[in-house]
C-alpha cells in the first residue's frame, strides 16, 4: 500500500478533478525504468525535458501522465493531465500528503553519513517508511515520501542539498518533527564556497522543524552549536558526540576488521547501551550515536534499537568487503567523496592487520576553488597515515598522488589504470576504492583478477 495507488488518491493530493478508479502501481520520472500501470511525472531538467516522452510514456502503458507542457493543455486523453508545472505539482501532493501523516517525521541532511544514518535509523523501527535508494533531491524526496506505506508510523527522509535554499525547499515540504544535521564538511563547494556556506544551507532544516520538536546535531564545533541554539527556542536541541560533554557518546571502544564494540552513554539521560556492528570505523560511531540520539528523541525502546544492529548487514551499506585481485581484501567505497569521507575510508586502514595498505582514489568533484588545496590535503593525509600505495584516478587526484609522494601514482587513461592494477596488486593487500558519484570508480571492480 502507498500513499498514491490509485487515482483517486492522486485526485484529492492534486486537489484536481481526474478520471476515477485507475490503479496506479508505481510513480516515475524516466520513462528508461517506465512499468505498465505507472504515473509519469514529466519534469523538466537541464539536460532532458521529461515532456518530450510523455508520447513514449503512454505507449509504454504509463497509466496517467502529469505534464506542463502548453500543447497538452487542451488534451482529450483522460491519462494526460496538464498542470502549470509539475515540479510543483509534485511539491503541492507531497505537501498535502505530509499534512494528513500523522506519525514521526524525521528529516535528516548533513555533509556525509546521511544515507547509512537513515538506514540505521529506519532498520531500527517496526513500522517505518524511508527514503528509496538515494532518492534525497527536489524530485527524489517526494517520489520518496509518494511510495511510502500510509499506514507506517514514521518517515524518515533523506534531504541532499547542492546550492543554497535546497534544504529549505525540502524541509519545508517535509515539515519533520525530528530534524538530524550529521555533520558540517567541505561538500558541493561550487556552489556553496566554503564551510560557512554548507553550514548555512544545512541549518535551513532548523525553522522547518514542527514547533517543539527536536533538533539533533553533533556537538563537535562550538561555533556550529551555538549558532543552532540561536536560531530557535521553541525546540529541543540533542547533541552527539565522540567526548563526554554531547549528550550521547561513547566509552570502551573496541574495533578490529570484522566489527565495532562500544557503549552509547549518556551522562543526562543516566544511560548505558553495549552495542556491537559490524560497521566499521569511528565515523560509523558518530552515525550510530546520531541514529540512537534520534530514537531517544522519538521514545523508541532501546531493545528495538539493537535488534535494528543486529539485523543491519555491512553488504547493505557503504563499504563492502569482498576478495579482489590475486586473493586481496577489496573495501568497495565508490558511492561518492569528498574529503572528509575520504579521509574516513583513510582511517579504516588502522583496523586491519594487512600486509600493505593500497589506496585508490577517483577525484573529488564539486570543491570549488577549493578543489586543488583539498585534493592535496587528503594525499598528505594518506601519507601521514602510512599509507603504503596511492593510486589516483582522473585529473584533479594528480594533486594527491604529488602530496603523497614515493609509492604515488597517476592515472587519466582507465586502460592502463586496469593494467597497473592487474600487475602490481598483492595477495596480501588492503585495498580501498573511493571516488565521486561521476568518477564510477565502480568500474574497476571488476579489473581481470590476476592469478589467485
Amino acid at each position: 500500500m502507498k500513499f498514491i495507488s490509485n487515482s483517486n488518491d492522486l485526485s484529492k493530493f492534486l486537489e484536481k478533478s481526474i478520471k476515477k478508479n485507475i490503479k496506479i502501481k508505481s510513480i516515475s520520472t524516466d520513462t528508461r525504468t517506465l512499468k505498465k500501470d505507472s504515473l509519469f511525472v514529466a519534469i523538466r531538467g537541464n539536460i532532458f525535458d521529461g515532456n518530450d516522452y510523455v508520447e513514449d510514456a503512454l505507449k509504454k502503458g504509463s497509466c496517467l501522465v502529469i505534464t506542463d507542457n502548453k500543447k497538452f493543455k487542451d488534451s482529450k486523453n483522460k491519462k494526460v493531465i496538464y498542470v502549470n508545472s509539475s515540479l510543483l505539482a509534485l511539491k503541492k501532493i507531497t505537501k498535502n500528503i505530509i499534512k494528513h501523516y500523522e506519525g514521526n517525521i524525521i528529516g535528516i541532511t548533513g555533509s556525509n553519513g546521511k544515507t547509512t544514518t537513515t538506514k540505521i535509523i529506519a532498520n531500527s523501527l517496526k513500522s517505518c517508511s524511508s527514503t528509496l535508494k538515494n532518492f534525497n533531491n527536489e524530485i527524489g524526496m517526494p517520489l520518496s515520501i509518494l511510495n511510502a506505506n500510509p499506514k507506517s508510523k514514521n518517515l524518515v527522509i533523506e534531504m541532499g542539498a547542492a546550492k543554497p535554499k535546497d534544504i529549505h525547499y525540502l524541509s519545508s515540504i517535509l515539515k519533520p518533527n525530528v530534524g538530524l544535521i550529521t555533520n558540517i564538511g567541505n561538500s558541493h563547494l561550487e556552489n556553496l564556497i566554503n564551510t560557512q556556506g554548507v553550514l548555512n544551507v544545512k541549518s535551513e532544516l532548523v525553522p522547518n522543524i514542527k514547533h517543539n520538536g527536536f533538533l539533533v546535531v553533533p556537538n563537535e564545533n562550538l561555533k556550529h552549536l551555538k549558532f543552532w541554539r540561536n536560531i530557535r527556542s521553541d525546540i529541543h536541541i540533542r547533541t552527539f558526540g565522540l567526548k563526554s560533554n554531547a549528550d550521547f557518546y561513547p566509552r570502551n571502544i573496541v574495533m578490529d576488521s570484522n566489527k565495532t564494540e562500544f557503549k552509547i552513554c549518556s551522562k543526562k539521560y543516566n544511560l548505558t547501551i553495549p552495542i556491537s556492528t559490524t560497521l566499521l570505523g569511528d565515523h560509523n560511531i558518530k552515525n550510530i550515536l546520531a541514529a540512537f540520539t534520534v530514537s531517544y528523541c522519538i521514545n523508541n525502546t532501546e531493545e528495538a534499537f539493537l535488534n535494528g544492529i543486529k539485523k543491519l548487514l555491512v553488504n547493505d551499506m557503504r563499504q563492502k568487503k569482498s576478495k579482489w585481485i590475486r586473493g586481496s581484501l577489496l573495501i568497495d567505497d565508490t558511492y561518492n567523496a569528498n574529503p572528509e569521507s575520504v579521509k574516513k575510508s583513510i582511517d579504516l586502514t588502522k583496523n586491519f592487520n594487512s600486509q600493505r595498505t593500497v589506496f585508490i582514489l577517483g577525484d573529488m568533484k564539486e570543491l570549488g576553488r577549493y578543489r586543488k588545496k583539498l585534493h592535496k590535503e587528503v594525499g598528505a593525509y594518506a601519507k601521514k597515515q602510512k599509507v603504503d600505495l596511492f593510486i589516483g584516478f582522473g585529473d584533479l587526484t594528480r594533486f594527491s598522488v604529488d602530496a603523497f609522494g614515493k609509492n604515488g601514482f597517476f592515472f587519466s587513461d582507465k586502460e592502463q589504470m586496469h593494467e597497473f592494477l592487474v600487475n602490481n596488486i598483492e595477495r596480501k593487500d588492503l585495498v580501498i576504492l573511493k571516488g565521486s558519484r561521476g568518477m564510477q570508480m565502480e568500474q574497476f571492480i571488476n579489473t581481470q583478477r590476476g592469478d589467485s
